[in-house]
């Protein structure tokens, strides 16, 4: 009989891994977390979560590692001008990653999961009977095994699951003067040629900025955004030391996110919002949905994580495919779009709706489709 250290090996503990291994562990299965770094870890995100994301946490409440509920949203068009909405509570939320995905850590090893840290993966091997998993520091089985490992996963490398296309984000934090000069909530400025947009982000005590464009490279980041902290007047807060870049893997209608029995969830399936770049919301959603299908597997269901892979075609993909979409037209289009869309107060209040669970982006592109772009503006 084969000797396994856990039912359930997660790589990762991020809010995919954590959350996986705390519903695992919560119904009773053996769960062993493999982190490469010690954590808390600094981790380069915008950190802003949505009150969808919020219900998807439930019944945890992340409230002790929130940082600050966000008021306003402001866009800037390519030529300047600029609209501020309000938005309702708790509709946008900001964390640090460090603190966010440790409390999510120790809530499932709170519920018996059981964690590794400092100790990255080289190498996992896939039999009839289970997978082995090779650390800096050991070697390991299980009966399945959860690829949780961000963007440059080695699970999914390793099994042929690896998302092909890639965005891009780049994330600085700024030093402690710009909170002082800081007046509003999210600002959000689309130009022309980025292919996406620039983003500013208030946490608690500081603030945070970057970039995300649908661009896999973006050869002159540098004067992206320096010049878009210069129109904020926030340009001599920018520690260039505190910038980092990292690969947004987005998922297609192609992609497979099991192996035998092997699954990945998060970055490591591709599953951000290409719209937004967002990737914390389905990270939590598509680690829910694997915590249910590995358990069918583990309690003898062979065919369960064929089902995880239809699933997620199914209800993730599609908002996938829709969001791009949506981010084609206004990235495309940035003028266009903030001057005759974004303004209007019906397209602000489906996005509200959007952010709160309460329509999907697939429900919004059928509108556009049936009644027309300028019906959905005037309704």
């Amino acid at each position: 009989m084969a000797r396994y250290d856990a039912d359930v090996i997660v790589v990762g503990a991020g809010p995919a891994g954590a959350t996986a291994a705390r519903w695992l562990a919560g119904w009773g299965f053996s769960v062993l977390i493999i982190e490469r770094h010690r954590l808390p870890r600094y981790k380069p995100c915008g950190g802003a979560i949505t009150q969808r994301t919020l219900q998807w946490l439930s019944p945890l409440d992340p409230t002790p590692v929130l940082e600050i509920g966000v008021p306003t949203l402001t866009v800037q068009s390519p030529d300047g001008n600029q609209f501020i909405a309000s938005l309702p509570s708790p509709l946008i939320v900001t964390v640090m990653r460090d603190r966010f995905d440790t409390f999510l850590t120790d809530a499932a090893l709170a519920m018996g999961a059981k964690l590794r840290m400092s100790e990255p993966v080289l190498r996992c091997e896939q039999d009839g009977e289970g997978v082995t998993i090779v650390t800096v520091k050991g070697t390991y089985r299980c009966r399945a095994l959860i690829g949780a490992d961000g963007a440059n996963s080695v699970v999914a490398r390793q099994f042929g699951l690896r998302p092909k296309r890639r965005a891009l984000s780049i994330v600085a934090e700024l030093t402690p003067q710009a909170w002082e000069r800081w007046q509003g909530g999210i600002h959000l400025h689309f130009p022309v040629g980025l292919g996406g947009y620039l983003w500013c982000f208030p946490k608690r005590d500081h603030l945070s900025a970057g970039i995300y464009t649908l661009l896999p490279r973006l050869p002159d980041w540098r004067q992206w955004l320096f010049r878009y902290l210069a129109s904020l007047e926030l340009h001599g807060c920018l520690d260039w030391s505190q910038v980092k870049g990292h690969p947004v893997p987005l998922a297609d209608k192609r992609s497979v996110f099991h192996r035998g029995n092997v699954v990945v969830v998060g970055d490591a399936a591709g599953l951000a919002d290409p719209f937004t770049g967002e990737g914390i919301s389905w990270a939590i959603y598509s680690a829910r949905m694997a915590a249910t299908f590995v358990r069918a597997f583990v309690e003898a269901e062979k065919d369960a994580l064929a089902d995880y892979t239809r699933a997620v075609r199914d209800e993730i993909l599609r908002e996938m495919i829709a969001a791009h979409r949506f981010a084609f037209v206004l990235f495309t289009f940035p003028r266009f779009s903030c001057q005759r869309i974004l303004r209007h107060r019906r397209v602000l209040d489906n996005f509200a709706q959007l952010l709160s669970g309460g329509v999907r982006y697939r429900d919004l592109w059928r509108k556009v489709l049936r009644k027309g772009l300028w019906l959905l503006v005037r309704s």
